[in-house]
């Protein structure tokens, strides 16, 4: 049986598109290749484990709190 996991990751992993994810506390768990390259100036690859906040301005921070909020009021929410 397939792993959905690895394909998952796979996919990100494949995809030029920067892919950034977060867990609920604004937490950066995960970078794609083109994301590392992408962010490198900022640290690349060891910005995973801070805080996402840290790289935006206040009118995004305050744009991802309310995503993070809604995601957090249901797991319905939280969707692949």
């Amino acid at each position: 049986m397939t792993d959905l996991n690895e394909v998952y990751k796979s996919v990100m992993e494949a995809d030029k598109a920067a892919i950034v994810i977060c867990d609920l506390d604004h937490k950066i768990i995960y970078m794609n290749p083109a994301a590392i390259n992408r962010y490198e100036k900022w640290g690349g690859k060891n910005l995973m484990g801070q805080s996402l906040l840290n790289c935006h301005n206040d009118k995004s921070r305050e744009m991802i709190i309310k995503v993070l909020d809604w995601f957090k009021t249901s797991k319905d929410n939280n969707i692949i």
